[in-house]
């Protein structure tokens, strides 16, 4: 079968146009967790169904060390989002994968989910999440809330991405 230029561009734009780009707000929860899929390599991952007041859950898991894990939570009995994070367990000790193991797959990440729903804000979570800050942003669409939690072997980095 041929298909023409039209047909090829109608199916790139249907496959490769990310569902982001006229967007305001999180898609539905299977929308977000397939994109996520799409966007990333995820080597291992994990499907925790809904449960009693607990909607569902899609943890992704990266990293050699796998101490960075992105993940999509559910509002209980919708398909809709709750909110979607990433957080890196950041090694200050040499667990077997180095000092700060993973660090390449939590800058990775973070760039991801800054890209594709707070790319307004870059350059201060960026440097607030490498400054190891506590601190909230905001935009007309989500809450971005930044945690660090230093312990003595490790520094739990999180970011929370919310819906208005």
């Amino acid at each position: 079968m041929r298909l023409s230029i039209l047909h090829l561009l109608c199916l790139f734009i249907t496959f490769f146009w990310p569902i982001h780009a006229f967007a305001t707000g999180f898609q539905t929860y299977q929308q977000e967790v397939s994109f996520l899929k799409m966007m990333l390599d995820c080597p291992k991952e994990k499907n925790l169904p809904a449960m009693k007041e607990f909607g569902a859950l899609y943890i992704c898991t990266l990293g050699d060390a796998k101490t960075v894990k992105l993940y999509v939570s559910e509002k209980p009995a919708s398909d809709q989002v709750l909110n979607i994070g990433m957080m890196w367990n950041d090694w200050k000790i040499n667990i077997g994968y180095g000092v700060h193991s993973d660090s390449a797959e939590a800058e990775k990440a973070l760039d991801f989910l800054i890209d594709m729903y707070v790319p307004a804000r870059r350059e201060e979570i960026k440097k607030a999440f490498w400054d190891s800050k506590n601190e909230d942003f905001s935009t007309s669409e989500f809450t971005i809330y930044l945690t660090h939690k230093a312990g003595l072997q490790k520094d739990e980095r999180l970011i929370v991405i919310e819906e208005k």
